[in-house]
């Protein structure tokens, strides 16, 4: 753990590391100037192949977490359903159980809202 915290073991964003040692970003710029012009046919045709897999690879786990968020919205709605009907029905029995209890609490509560609308 301790060797990865060191900044010539991380690999940069984006780029997959090989396990070696990652080059500062100064080696990486003169390295890629020094060999860009000798670089070859099918070394270009193997990155370009390489960058191809990565952004299928990346619209397949954008392709799954929009599946996954999806039913998770869809189960937290259904969640929501569910609370509010057992509140409600939570309020019907506590309702017949105490009918005067709840006809007070209405009386109060239309009470106050003319008194707002005045």
């Amino acid at each position: 753990m301790a060797d990865e915290k060191e900044s010539s073991l991380r690999t940069p964003l984006g780029v997959v590391g090989d396990g070696k040692p990652a080059k500062s970003g100064k080696d990486m710029i003169s390295e890629t100037a020094a060999t860009g012009a000798e670089m070859e046919a099918p070394d270009a045709e193997a990155a370009k192949e390489a960058i191809a897999e990565q952004v299928a690879a990346l619209k397949d786990e954008v392709a799954q977490l929009r599946a996954t968020l999806g039913l998770l919205a869809e189960s937290s709605s259904q969640y929501a359903v569910s609370q509010v009907n057992s509140l409600r029905e939570d309020v019907r029995a506590t309702v017949v159980a105490n009918p005067f209890t709840a006809l007070i609490g209405a009386a109060l509560v239309g009470y106050v809202c003319g008194l707002r609308g005045r």
